[in-house]
């Protein structure tokens, strides 16, 4: 399919205007929920403490993640105030990101055609754009991994693109830990299939990038041991890496087959087409797209702690593929099958982008009632408590008051570290129609009710 200047920059215009719509449309208009409260929080104490160096969470060190997305976050929200928008700006500006990244990696491989198909596909999928208004690292990630693809790409005409190589997969790591090293592990496997790595080896830029990648990675994760030792390498790398790989850390009991579910409930109408575009698509100059999709999803599969985020590496790469198949379907077309072609392709897109649309202006009233109880709780002093567990990390955020967890009722979010003195957790916001859980540990005061939750004070029995 050829476009015309004009129609090209037309359809380039309206690209941008949807991009920006979906990504950064009402992008602080719901509270801060799960993962993205424990960032945002994390950042906030960063700005509270002055603290850049060593993570902090609910008042104790926080060693989950390494800290490049929460110094961005800490930095806006020094520079611009804490807000929702900005908690999730750096999510959503790396969304843009990924989009350029996409169009600019099918272009290498295919042509321009299959790289609009691919950012046209991804602003479609809701995995995607869900995920790029989320405050959380999955989106900086993908974006790195994408910059550091292009950079193996664009390698092979000028060698010193393995700097910008080396330096995507050092900040990939400093967003994300382990999954920062999917993407060196991509390049690797790809040099090898694309028959490169060889002569690659003999390049003085390949060197230069990784030792550039050393320099970035390499000394906050030093320091942090040089600082907090085995605690360090227990919270980093046996807790929330070997841990979660090995065994199963949530609630959810997910097999093998979860992610493929994934793709057809978040990547609907396109992961139904995936198969034959793997098949059938134009060969590519490089196959290191087809080898980041398949390491991504093949790699997560095995991993026993599952979640749908953790794939999201994955979409741009089938968004590229699908889309090469997309370009060679309508090559070969008479003017009325490409007519017909492109009316079900704008009615599959329509359907999908309403599907996004949908999700993305979701609200959850349990959500938005806890952060409003919590707003009216910063007044208060001591601990607070919090059941279900799920609404913690929103309360924590909007109350600035100390998280406490109980054994019994937190059965999945407490530790030793959480549990508070008796005297010290003195209130808690709980779901209205399970008061009769919680008070068999704690008697309750109703203080005020909210929705479907109420805020009490508690003693404990």
């Amino acid at each position: 399919m050829i476009l015309n200047s004009t129609t090209r920059r037309l359809a380039t215009a309206v690209i941008v205007v949807l991009a920006i719509t979906f990504l950064f449309g009402d992008l602080g208009s719901n509270p801060l929920r799960f993962d993205e409260a424990i960032y945002a929080g994390i950042s906030k104490e960063i700005v509270e403490r002055g603290e850049w160096l060593t993570p902090h969470w609910n008042t104790s060190v926080w060693f989950e993640k390494p800290p490049a997305y929460l110094w961005i976050t800490g930095l806006l929200f020094k520079l611009f105030g804490i807000t929702e928008f900005w908690a999730r700006f750096a999510s959503a500006l790396s969304a843009l990101g990924v989009l350029l990244l996409a169009f600019l990696v099918a272009r290498r491989i295919y042509n321009d055609s299959a790289g609009m198909f691919a950012v046209v596909i991804l602003l479609s999928s809701q995995l995607f754009v869900y995920y790029g208004r989320v405050g959380t690292t999955d989106t900086m990630l993908t974006l790195c991994i994408m910059l550091a693809v292009y950079a193996y790409l664009r390698s092979a005409d000028d060698q010193r693109f393995w700097l910008l190589a080396g330096a995507s997969c050092a900040v990939a790591l400093m967003v994300k830990g382990a999954a920062g090293l999917i993407a060196p592990a991509v390049i690797f496997i790809a040099t090898i299939i694309d028959r490169r790595f060889f002569s690659i080896l003999r390049s003085r830029w390949l060197w230069v990038g990784i030792t550039a990648a050393a320099i970035i990675a390499g000394p906050w994760h030093l320091l942090m041991y040089w600082q907090h030792g085995d605690a360090f390498v227990s919270g980093y790398l046996s807790r929330h890496v070997i841990n979660r790989a090995t065994t199963n850390v949530n609630q959810f009991n997910r097999d093998y087959g979860f992610y493929f579910s994934v793709l057809k409930n978040f990547f609907s109408p396109w992961a139904f087409i995936l198969p034959f575009a793997l098949i059938f698509a134009r060969r590519p100059r490089s196959f290191v797209v087809i080898v980041l999709g398949l390491i991504v999803f093949l790699g997560y599969t095995f991993v026993q702690t599952k979640f749908p985020w953790y794939i999201l590496p994955a979409i741009p790469a089938f968004a590229i593929v699908t889309g090469a198949f997309f370009t060679r379907l309508t090559e070969t077309l008479t003017q009325i099958k490409l007519g017909i072609v492109a009316l079900a392709l704008i009615l599959l897109w329509g359907f999908a982008a309403f599907a996004v649309i949908r999700l993305i202006n979701r609200s959850d009233p349990e959500i938005e009632s806890a952060a409003r109880l919590a707003k009216l709780s910063a007044g208060d002093q001591h601990g607070i408590m919090v059941y279900p567990e799920h609404l913690g990390m929103t309360v924590r955020f909007y109350s600035g008051r100390r998280l406490c967890t109980d054994p019994v009722i937190n059965k999945l979010s407490h530790n030793e570290v959480f549990e508070c003195d008796p005297t010290e957790l003195t209130h808690m916001i709980l779901r209205t129609g399970d008061r009769g859980i919680v008070e068999s540990r704690f008697t309750i005061n109703p203080l005020r009710e909210d929705g479907p939750l109420t805020y009490a004070s508690i003693a404990r029995r």
